[in-house]
């Protein structure tokens, strides 16, 4: 498998804003080392802190990605409105 998700990418999100301001990441596509862009939907979140005391929101999450269930980490900047994705492992 690529090892594009263990490295910190920018990703183009779908994500979900309640009246609160709570945060829920749906779907995500990015840009793999071909160029191919991915789409993956995000099966479970299994974790989340959306502290608005600090910088940003951090999600852990899991999807199936090139056919193998896999585990990573979604992080919102509340500056630059930019979402990022990194691995966590399988």
């Amino acid at each position: 498998m690529e090892s594009i998700l263990c490295v910190d990418i920018p990703v183009q999100m779908i994500s979900c804003t309640d009246t609160n301001g709570t945060i829920t990441p749906m779907r995500f596509r990015f840009r793999d080392k071909t160029g191919e862009l991915v789409t993956i939907t995000i099966d479970k979140i299994l974790a989340r802190d959306q502290d608005r005391n600090r910088v940003g929101a951090h999600f852990s999450c899991s999807a199936c990605i090139y056919g193998r269930q896999k585990t990573f980490r979604l992080r919102y900047s509340y500056f630059s409105h930019e979402w990022r994705l990194s691995c966590l492992g399988d």
